[in-house]
């Protein structure tokens, strides 16, 4: 854990975003840019990079976010929202839902029970549950979410201070209702820091700015 003061911010956030900037396009570079079906396993490959991006994104903006009081008004919607590209494939039906950045992140499930459940005290044992009947299929994976959460990342990149003061003021109203983790993010265990063939200097630069985040939100005031 460690401080770092304007200074230090004006030095390293250019070249955080320009780190960032890097990986958009390295993500883009395995999924291509236009909407398309994903063969097994490059969902996995693109989000091995995206998600340690992101998460060093909601950290840098949270070091350059001003600290506003906690005050209970309105704080706006969390992040721009991006529509899914369409696809070119007449075929595949068109989503519209849309994708924004996220600000929180979760804290994973806890670890699983071990050992026999004890249903009842006394009497003859539950019959056994029966097994769920199969779900209906499911539809063929597009890339169309992927780049969307790749494109409100890069709004990210190229609005950085815009984000920061929403994140800023999206934090003090957390703080006004008394959340639980006033800075939702999982600074314990980074998304997609858990990879191990992760790019070392990614984990680095991503580690580098989860410590000067925690230092941030855990620091007392004053």
């Amino acid at each position: 854990m460690f401080q770092l003061d304007q200074q230090d911010l004006d030095h390293i956030a250019p070249e955080g975003w320009l780190r960032l900037a890097s990986i958009v396009a390295m993500a883009l570079d395995i999924l291509g840019p236009a909407v398309r079906l994903l063969p097994r396993g490059l969902a996995a490959r693109a989000l091995a990079v995206l998600r340690p991006g992101e998460a060093m994104a909601r950290r840098l903006l949270y070091l350059i976010a001003p600290t506003l009081p906690a005050t209970p008004a309105k704080a706006g919607a969390a992040s721009r929202s991006f529509p899914l590209p369409a696809t070119q494939d007449p075929a595949q039906r068109r989503d519209s839902r849309k994708v924004a950045f996220r600000f929180s992140e979760p804290l994973g499930s806890g670890p699983k029970a071990t050992g026999p459940r004890i249903r009842f005290l006394d009497g003859p044992s539950p019959p056994p549950v029966p097994p769920r009947p199969p779900g209906p299929p499911r539809a063929p994976q597009t890339s169309a979410r992927l780049l969307a959460r790749i494109a409100a990342l890069q709004h990210v990149i190229d609005h950085p201070d815009a984000h920061a003061r929403r994140l800023a003021r999206w934090l003090a109203r957390r703080r006004a209702t008394g959340a639980k983790r006033p800075v939702p993010f999982n600074f314990e265990n980074v998304p997609g820091l858990n990879r191990q063939r992760l790019d070392p200097m990614l984990r680095d630069d991503a580690l580098f700015f989860n410590d000067a985040a925690f230092y941030k939100a855990t620091a007392p005031p004053g």
